[in-house]
C-alpha cells in the first residue's frame, strides 16, 4: 500500500495544533481546549485507519500478530525512551532527587503497559498517556481486525463501543466532581475506544474505495475542521465533551479522517505532506521537553519565575521558537535516528511474516 498523504497532512496539523495548545496554555496566552482535546482524539482515529489500511488480511496467525506488535513497539519506543531518560534527568536536576518508583516507571514506559491503568500518572512524558493507550489498542487490534470487514458485526460492535465510551465520559468527567477532579479517572482505555475502532472501519474501506478528491477539497476539509474546532472552543476545559459540542466534534473527527483519506496529494504538495507526516511524532514528544528546559533552567537566569510573567510579545516568540525547534528536532530524529532503527527492525523481521508496507511508518501519531 502507498502512503496516504492526506492522512499525513491531517496528522501533522494535529501535532502542530496540540503543541500550540500546550505552549499557548502554559504561557497563559490562550486556551484552545478543542485543539488539545480533539487533536489527540483525531490521532486515535488515524491510528485505527492507518493500521487497518495496512494490515487487513495480513495478521492471520500468532506469528503475524507478534511481528505486528514488535513493529509497532519499534516505531514508538526509540524516541520515546530516549526522551524519557532526558526528561527524568531534567526533573532530577530541578528537584535535586530522583523520581519515586523510577525502576517501575521506566519498565512500564519501556513496554507501554502503563496504558492499561492510569496512564496520566505513569507516563513519564507529557502526552505519553495517549501512546500507552494506543499501544494497548495495538494489543487488541489482531482480534478486532477480523470483525472490521463484516458489515453487521462491525456496525454492532461500533454501536456498543460508542455506548461504552459515552458511559465512561458521563461517569467520570460528567460526574458532580467535574472535569479537573476526574481527569485522571477519565483518561483510560474506554474513553477513546470508539475513535480507534471507527478509524479501523474507515481504513478498511479506504483500501478498496478511493474518491480521488482534488487537493483543493482537502484544503477545504482541513480549514473547515480547524475553524469548527476554534468556533466550538469553550471557556472551561472539559466542556467540549458535553452538550451539542460533544457529539458534533465526535462526528467531525471521523469526517475529517474519512475525507482526508480521499484526497490526492501530488506534485510539490507531496513533499509538504510527507514533511507534515514526518514531524508528527517528534513534534508531539519534543515540544514539552524544549519548553520546560527553558522554563526550569534558562528563565530563572533572566529573572523571571514563570513564563507567563514574560512580556506578551516574548511569549509569542517562545511559542514560535519552540514550535520551530520541535519540528527541526523531529525531522532530524526521523532521518538519522528513528528511520535507521526501523530499517534494522524491518531486516530483523524478514521471514517472520511481518506485514511491512511504506505506510507502516506513518501510523497515527507515530509518523
Amino acid at each position: 500500500m502507498d502512503r496516504v498523504l492526506g492522512w499525513d497532512v491531517l496528522r501533522g496539523l494535529c501535532a502542530l495544533a496540540v503543541a500550540s495548545y500546550h505552549l499557548l496554555s502554559w504561557q497563559d496566552l490562550a486556551h484552545f481546549h478543542t485543539l488539545g482535546t480533539y487533536g489527540v482524539y483525531l490521532f486515535f482515529v488515524l491510528s485505527g485507519a492507518s493500521l487497518a489500511y495496512n494490515y487487513s488480511g495480513k495478521v492471520r496467525s500468532a506469528g503475524d500478530a507478534a511481528a505486528f506488535l514488535f513493529t509497532r513497539w519499534l516505531r514508538l519506543a526509540p524516541l520515546y525512551l530516549l526522551l524519557c531518560l532526558v526528561f527524568v534527568g531534567l526533573i532530577s536536576l530541578r528537584n535535586g532527587q530522583w523520581l519515586d518508583l523510577l525502576p517501575l516507571r521506566l519498565s512500564l514506559n519501556a513496554t507501554f503497559l502503563f496504558g492499561a491503568h492510569d496512564p496520566v500518572i505513569w507516563a513519564l512524558l507529557i502526552g505519553g498517556w495517549s501512546l500507552g493507550i494506543e499501544f494497548i489498542y495495538y494489543l487488541a487490534f489482531p482480534f478486532l481486525l477480523p470483525v472490521v470487514p463484516r458489515v453487521l458485526a462491525s456496525a454492532l460492535l461500533g454501536v456498543a463501543l460508542c455506548a461504552v465510551q459515552w458511559w465512561w465520559v458521563q461517569r467520570t468527567v460528567g460526574s458532580d466532581a467535574g472535569y479537573l477532579a476526574s481527569s485522571i479517572a477519565y483518561h483510560q482505555l474506554p474513553a477513546f475506544v470508539a475513535y480507534f475502532f471507527g478509524g479501523c472501519v474507515i481504513g478498511h474501506w479506504r483500501r478498496t474505495h478511493t474518491l480521488h478528491a482534488p487537493l483543493s477539497a482537502g484544503v477545504v476539509v482541513w480549514l473547515v475542521t480547524a475553524l469548527v474546532l476554534l468556533a466550538l472552543n469553550p471557556q472551561e476545559a472539559g466542556d467540549e465533551l458535553f452538550g451539542w459540542r460533544g457529539p458534533s466534534l465526535f462526528l467531525l473527527c471521523f469526517a475529517a479522517v474519512f475525507a482526508s483519506g480521499q484526497v490526492d496529494v501530488n506534485g510539490r504538495s507531496k513533499r509538504v505532506a510527507q514533511w507534515l507526516g514526518d514531524i508528527t511524532y517528534g513534534c508531539y514528544l519534543l515540544h514539552p521537553i524544549l519548553f520546560f528546559s527553558f522554563v526550569w533552567f534558562a528563565l530563572p537566569q533572566l529573572g523571571f519565575a514563570e513564563a507567563k510573567d514574560l512580556p506578551f510579545a516574548t511569549r509569542w516568540w517562545i511559542w514560535a521558537s519552540v514550535l520551530a525547534a520541535s519540528c527541526a528536532g523531529a525531522i532530524a530524529s526521523e532521518r538519522w535516528f528513528e528511520a535507521p532503527v526501523r530499517r534494522w527492525g524491518k531486516r530483523w523481521t524478514i521471514g517472520r511474516r511481518a506485514p511491512a508496507t511504506p505506510y507502516n511508518e506513518a501510523a497515527s501519531i507515530s509518523s
